[in-house]
């Protein structure tokens, strides 16, 4: 891509990584001490949201595309998943969860068919902005580059296609 564009966006939500098993898996050799498996406890994360789209062309305002649409094409998604908390309709907990959600309605849900680490909701907003791209028929003139998505201020993931 010639030109690139990024837009953050912030987002509170919470959610439980029901796969996390520190005692094998990549990098378990690394830890010689007995882990503490600490993100299958029910958490959240102030999230930080970077998304970056490009293209090969300028539009007739000298532009990829402008922020304001950008911000616009992930303004609903963003304001659904803040303050929700993001689970796996596979994870054990799940039904219960939903169950209190329903019953008490403290509990805003947001249920995903991934277990929601990092990695894993890098590539949804990946694909949904893809999506919107396609939808809005700029997909062949503007593409997602990459999705960053920052956990802690000092763990991201990112996604992007080769």
């Amino acid at each position: 891509m010639k030109w690139e564009i990024s837009k953050t966006f912030r987002f509170e939500a919470g959610h439980r990584v029901w796969k996390q098993n520190l005692t094998y898996g990549r990098g378990a050799q690394f830890t010689k001490e007995k882990p503490v498996n600490k993100c299958v406890n029910l958490h959240g994360h102030s999230y930080v949201l970077e998304v970056t789209v490009g293209s090969d062309t300028l539009s007739e305002q000298d532009m990829v595309m402008d922020f304001y649409h950008v911000k616009n094409a992930l303004k609903g998604l963003i304001e659904e998943i803040d303050h929700s908390f993001i689970i796996d309709v596979n994870d054990p907990m799940y039904p219960e969860l939903k169950d209190v959600a329903e019953k008490y309605g403290a509990m805003k849900i947001f249920p995903v068919e991934f277990c929601p680490t990092a990695e894993a909701l890098a590539k949804f907003f990946y694909d949904f902005l893809k999506k919107r791209l396609e939808e809005a028929g700029l997909l062949g003139e503007v593409k997602v580059v990459k999705v960053v998505l920052w956990e802690t201020a000092t763990s991201k993931a990112e996604y992007k296609e080769e």
